[in-house]
């Protein structure tokens, strides 16, 4: 059986910025962290949601900026509103 070597095209074929290596990077809580989203950057976080929601791209700086508050934001209301 031989194996196919892939040239440096095809390796980086629907490669971005924005997707290179995600699958690597290892995610942390806030509490970890050290950091505690206050009120004031709850509230922050949602009115810039709400002016981000229906222009931000799926991996665009735009995109990936709406996907970090959106993790604040669940992290806070998981700790101060839970079910």
């Amino acid at each position: 059986m031989s194996i196919k070597r892939l040239s440096e095209i095809e390796l980086l074929e629907g490669m971005t910025p924005y997707a290179a290596h995600t699958d690597a990077l290892a995610s942390g809580t806030w509490d970890e962290l050290g950091l505690e989203p206050s009120e004031s950057d709850y509230k922050t976080a949602l009115k810039r949601i709400e002016s981000l929601f229906d222009v931000a791209e799926p991996d665009t700086p735009e995109g990936d900026e709406l996907e970090k508050l959106a993790a604040l934001v669940e992290a806070y209301e998981e700790k101060h509103f839970p079910f």
